[in-house]
């Protein structure tokens, strides 16, 4: 089972699997914050309830620090969204490009690594960027 991140008329697709969706989740999660994004890191260790629950009173201690505004609130429902569907507004696009769009992430993907050639963080930012300038929702199956 994979995904696809896509916009209605939009230039551009991502397929990739579960674990390139996480690690792009991740990547997301710790340019929004190194602590925040450190605990997210962890959130595929989890798989008993009691894990569940360590994790997310643990979430919830790190976002009441002073530093998480009511604006970050989209940012972190996209990283607790549905694998298996989800979309964000053409706004949360936009935010998610402001955090990213200077990191420099190398040869990393998220897709499929069969098709990709390597630039994956590159288009990703460009497609966010494209779905903010022309009010696209960004939606993943």
């Amino acid at each position: 089972m994979g995904f696809t991140i896509y916009a209605n008329n939009g230039s551009r697709d991502f397929d990739g699997g579960m674990g390139g969706f996480a690690s792009l989740r991740t990547n997301i999660a710790l340019a929004f914050d190194k602590e925040f994004g450190e605990h997210y890191s962890t959130l595929r260790a989890c798989w008993r309830d009691e894990d569940y629950k360590a994790f997310n009173a643990k979430t919830e201690k790190i976002l009441s620090h002073d530093r998480f505004k009511q604006e970050d609130e989209d940012i972190v429902e996209f990283l607790f969204a549905c694998d298996c569907g989800g979309e964000i507004s053409h706004k949360t696009c936009k935010k998610i490009y402001d955090l990213i769009k200077d990191i420099d992430f190398g040869k990393k993907i998220f897709t499929y690594g069969a098709y990709s050639d390597g630039k994956d963080y590159e288009y990703f930012k460009e497609f966010l960027l494209e779905c903010y300038k022309h009010r696209r929702k960004m939606r993943w199956r």
